[in-house]
């Protein structure tokens, strides 16, 4: 063959390959998932492990071919806690036509003032820790609201369960800190704890404001009435102050928290005051998870060097992530990966995370629940009593 001729030849071979990988290219589809979570301000421990477990789960679905052609991008959307941050990134998302789902939000106050948002732009979203029943359905008509976590009306009945009939407690004084998360969460427990003891379990109840610094007067009225424990709505630096004031005016008495406090930063704020103190929270220590899922998430999140630990919610995030992969690639096996049909997906699929294997119910609830007690000794988090799949009973742990 002529030289020219197998030039020829070599240039249109290399332009098939060309143009082949060109049309690959075109069809290769990028889709976003945008998360809505405290990056800064005060909660933004909690958020920056959030952040970086779900987008941990991504990048490994990215990464194991399992999307196929499709590339998913997580969008970094900080609402440093507050409402109307966490509304106008609601409204972000919801207006990105290449957004095809949502993580949002740690505090129970933006989940209420973003569902409805997220439900007029048809985006399918997954709450991360924001507690209050009412950011579930059916407690409101948002049908793209998914959850991952049980909601304060299951928490705070184990919580109730826990402190009047295992633990015992006879006079329980009861704080909140005036968030709709707080409010709503010790209403809860006090309600469950009267059903089981009566009235008389409750002695007093008292808000406080967040931010607030010297609980001293509140914790001196409260003294003389020998309350057996203090249950605490709220979050972490106003519980660690309550807890290092009693100690000082040698209140004995224990505290009990949830959510909001139960977290790794507490413990290292309060020192050793935080002996002693008391969760309810929706989350099992890593060796607890099944098959050993917990165990690999907390290697895998070390191996990629993260500056912040996952903290307590991180799991869930990172659960959140898996969830969205799977539905993104069986959507795309069946056709275009859409906000419609990742919607279909959650309503309809099973997922395998590494809280177990699970489906959504028809309120967008999951049907696996994993609430444990837990009690600082020694500087950690102890797991006492972790309840059934269900959530109908505790079981202690030994």
């Amino acid at each position: 063959m002529p030289f020219h001729m197998k030039r020829a030849t070599s240039f249109l071979a290399a332009t098939a390959v060309a143009l082949s990988l060109t049309a690959h290219a075109a069809h290769a589809e990028s889709k976003k998932l945008f998360v809505n979570l405290p990056l800064s301000g005060p909660w933004s421990n909690f958020g920056d492990g959030m952040f970086n477990a779900f987008k941990l789960a991504v990048d490994q679905g990215n990464a194991s071919g399992v999307l196929g052609d499709l590339k998913l991008d997580v969008v970094r959307g900080d609402n440093a806690g507050d409402t109307a941050q966490g509304a106008s990134l609601a409204t972000k998302a919801g207006a990105d036509p290449d957004v095809v789902g949502a993580f949002c939000c740690w505090t129970s106050g933006i989940g209420l003032a973003t569902h409805a948002i997220y439900n007029r732009y048809g985006l399918p979203t997954i709450l991360g820790g924001s507690n209050d029943h009412r950011t579930t359905r059916p407690y409101h008509k948002s049908a793209v609201i998914f959850r991952n976590s049980p909601y304060d009306l299951i928490n705070m009945k184990m919580a109730a369960y826990f402190a009047a009939a295992t633990k015992g407690f006879k006079r329980i004084y009861a704080i909140d800190d005036n968030s709709a998360f707080a409010v709503t969460q010790v209403n809860e427990f006090t309600k469950a704890a009267k059903k089981l003891k009566g009235d008389g379990i409750i002695i007093g109840r008292e808000s406080i404001v967040p931010g607030e610094k010297d609980f001293t007067s509140l914790l001196t009225k409260i003294k003389p009435l020998n309350p057996d424990l203090i249950f605490f709505g709220g979050r972490i630096v106003e519980a660690s102050l309550v807890r290092q004031q009693m100690k000082k005016l040698g209140f004995d008495a224990p505290i009990m928290s949830s959510g909001g406090v139960f977290s790794e930063t507490y413990i290292k704020i309060t020192g050793d005051a935080a002996e002693g103190s008391l969760a309810s929270f929706w989350g099992l220590p890593m060796a607890y998870y099944p098959e050993g899922r917990g165990i690999r998430f907390e290697k895998d999140y070390a191996a990629a060097k993260f500056n912040q630990s996952y903290e307590s919610f991180g799991p869930m995030a990172y659960a959140a992530g898996q969830v969205f992969v799977q539905a993104a690639a069986a959507a795309n096996k069946k056709g275009d990966v859409t906000r419609e049909a990742v919607l279909k997906e959650l309503e309809t699929g099973s997922f395998s995370t590494m809280l177990g294997d699970f489906k959504f119910d028809e309120h967008g609830m999951l049907d696996i629940l994993h609430i444990a007690i837990y009690e600082v000794k020694d500087g950690k988090w102890n797991i006492l009593y972790r309840t059934d799949r269900a959530a109908t009973e505790l079981k202690p742990v030994k």
